[in-house]
């Protein structure tokens, strides 16, 4: 993946996008803020009835990386894309050029929020043992998002689309679930959440998670690239 195409993606809009984001989260969260605070979700096991501030926090913490990556391909699916797939040669080289810079997209917003995270709070988040899956899961969730989302904004051609998607993953499905604990198992947006996960490294749940999200991945690739060639 060359520059250019870093530089498209993490523009100036894209960043300021992440920065509001932090700061806005980094205010709204309550005592210790550490990067998994932030991120981290929450367990509709654990709360006594709707946690509306919950699910809003996590609405705005996964639309970042989604708003950034469904703006990129709304612009890339302009008049710019006759030049750049004549450039490109092919399509799935074309589309595997936007697949990595929608990762880098999501992978900066996670590495941003925890270095701001430690400079602003500096509660060593970094440090705990459930770091990295909390980073395996959200990136593999909002990752998963972003590239439904551009699957949708290359099918219809706009925005439409890839916006209904998300209000109806990460707003809809995130209240059944809290209103219905038994189901947040089994609703991709707690997929994303450590504090909904929690253990499940014990057992075949995590490798669930994994191999469905990495199917609906590999699944929007393809839709992009049909969406292309139709």
């Amino acid at each position: 993946m060359n520059r250019k195409m870093i530089g498209r993606i993490m523009d100036k809009r894209a960043i300021a996008i992440y920065l509001a984001a932090f700061l806005l989260l980094f205010a709204v969260t309550p005592g210790q803020k550490g990067i998994l605070d932030i991120l981290g979700g929450f367990s509709p096991q654990e709360s006594r009835g709707p946690d509306m501030i919950g699910i809003m926090r996590w609405s705005l913490c996964v639309l970042p990386p989604v708003a950034v990556s469904i703006l990129f391909m709304d612009a890339e699916m302009g008049g710019l894309r006759f030049y750049t797939m004549i450039r490109a040669e092919t399509v799935k080289k074309w589309v595997i050029l936007r697949f990595m810079g929608i990762a880098a997209a999501n992978l900066f917003y996670l590495f941003l929020f925890t270095v701001l995270t430690e400079i602003c709070a500096g509660n060593g988040g970094y440090r705990r043992r459930v770091f990295l899956l909390f980073l395996l899961l959200f990136f593999v969730h909002s990752f998963g998002m972003s590239m439904v989302s551009a699957a949708l904004c290359t099918q219809s051609k706009g925005i439409h689309m890839a916006v209904v998607f998300y209000l109806t993953v990460e707003g809809i499905m995130v209240v059944i679930g809290d209103i219905f604990p038994q189901t947040a198992a089994y609703l991709p947006p707690y997929w994303g959440m450590i504090r909904q996960v929690g253990e499940a490294c014990r057992s075949g749940y995590l490798l669930s998670i994994m191999g469905f999200s990495a199917a609906v991945i590999a699944g929007s690739v393809i839709g992009i690239i049909k969406g292309l060639r139709a």
